[in-house]
């Protein structure tokens, strides 16, 4: 005999702990495998950043000038050269740059990637003399925090039969892909504002109009990183979201559907 019950006046048959395995395995597959695109987000920044590298020294001596015109050496913003560190990482070797709003460094290696201080040096602009780009930057780890959680609510959350009164989280579980998704945009937006601000102070320094054409075809490579990492995710989410509510949503049975049985 089939276990069902009744609400509203409808009967319905709860999804069987074999259904739900089920939907758990391939929504974790889907939205692993559209977590793994994320590297490719990646690859046409990484591509632009190594091109520069030959013309790191146009760069470098403007990167140490904007700190100056900028005036947030005088707020205690240094950058850190990290190509006189021992260490081995993607600082050193000239992968990746950032801004530490602990200790209001720029970690880079400028040798290699100046073109990229420009950009750390915005986000410590957005940090220090901008109020929305601080609250935005404050923001970015809540975002991605939130953004976790409603993949785990996703998966593991039950939904109800679909006549059912929703509650507050009823609303969050069937909008979790979205919600994932606002809550990268934060990030998104800091990081354009940084690459801005950098963009206005390469300028002042008077760095040449070929060069300036070439650090906004690799911030704007860099946002679009970012951008794909937010729709990803938002992806990600709402597909394990809409697989789980497939295979887990208790089924309403019309009446031809369910005889009775004379027992």
């Amino acid at each position: 005999m089939v276990n069902s019950y009744y609400y509203n006046g409808n009967r319905y048959i709860p999804s069987s702990d074999s259904d739900s395995n089920k939907g758990f395995l391939l929504a974790s597959a889907v939205s692993s495998a559209i977590m793994g695109t994320l590297p490719l987000f990646g690859k046409p920044f990484e591509k632009q950043l190594a091109k520069e590298h030959s013309q790191n020294y146009l760069y470098k001596d403007a990167l140490f000038d904007s700190l100056r015109v900028s005036g947030l050496d005088k707020k205690g913003v240094r950058i850190v050269p990290m190509e006189l560190s021992k260490e081995i990482n993607d600082y050193t070797l000239g992968r990746n740059a950032v801004y530490s709003t602990s200790t209001r460094q720029v970690l880079l290696n400028t040798d290699k990637i100046s073109i990229a201080g420009f950009h750390e040096l915005g986000h410590a602009m957005n940090d220090i003399t901008g109020k929305f780009g601080k609250f935005l930057s404050k923001l970015r780890w809540p975002g991605r925090t939130i953004a976790i959680w409603m993949g785990t609510i996703a998966l593991f959350s039950r939904p109800k039969p679909k006549d059912a009164p929703k509650s507050g989280f009823d609303y969050v579980k069937d909008n979790c892909g979205k919600i994932a998704f606002a809550c990268m945009l934060p990030t998104v937006f800091e990081e354009g504002m940084a690459s801005y601000k950098g963009l206005k102070l390469a300028k002042k320094t008077g760095l040449a109009e070929p060069l300036i054409k070439n650090m906004k075809k690799l911030y704007r490579k860099a946002l679009l990183t970012y951008i794909g990492h937010a729709t990803a995710t938002g992806l990600a989410v709402g597909a394990a979201s809409m697989i789980m509510d497939k295979f887990t949503r208790p089924k309403k049975v019309e009446n031809n559907d369910f005889p009775y049985f004379l027992f």
